[in-house]
């Protein structure tokens, strides 16, 4: 029997499976304990304007998580805008979706736009991308906390 040999394109492993771009896949961005399901967020931003993000502020925040670099060249130009959550206690607003683009637009000079989702609006994503019971707890203890080092990417 022939074995199927899967293959991401431009041999990038943040690049899609070559003839696998329509299987629905969950995505998930992680941090600081919370889990942010992109396919909802991304739901959740169609009903929202973007906004442009100051290139010093993305700059900040691209240190923040890992880029690979070899991918933010695949990345289209004008491929989209990013979204980003706001966290409680002025614990920050990650960049959850997009953190390539921004990468790409950063690297290219040119404008990079992102949906702000309010602390209801991230509270809300939160409920839906994990248990709600989870996510309640995990944000009063955010709301408890003194600010973190997250937030200092926005300044």
């Amino acid at each position: 029997m022939k074995r199927l040999l899967l293959a991401h394109h431009n041999n990038c492993p943040r690049c899609p499976v070559i003839g696998a771009e329509d299987i629905p896949g969950e995505e998930y961005f992680e941090i600081l304990s919370l889990r942010f399901s992109i396919r909802v967020a991304k739901e959740m931003a169609r009903r929202l304007e973007p906004v442009r993000i100051e290139p010093d502020a993305v700059r900040r925040w691209l240190r923040n998580v890992r880029i690979d670099e070899r991918h933010v060249e695949h990345v289209p130009t004008g491929s989209g805008h990013g979204v980003m959550v706001t966290l409680p206690s002025g614990c920050g607003q990650p960049l959850i979706d997009g953190n390539h683009r921004a990468a790409r637009s950063l690297r290219d000079g040119s404008e990079f736009r992102a949906v702000i989702l309010s602390e209801r609006q991230t509270l809300e994503l939160l409920r839906r991308s994990m248990t709600s019971q989870i996510a309640n707890h995990v944000w009063r203890l955010l709301e408890q906390s003194k600010p973190h080092p997250l937030d200092s990417w926005d300044d």
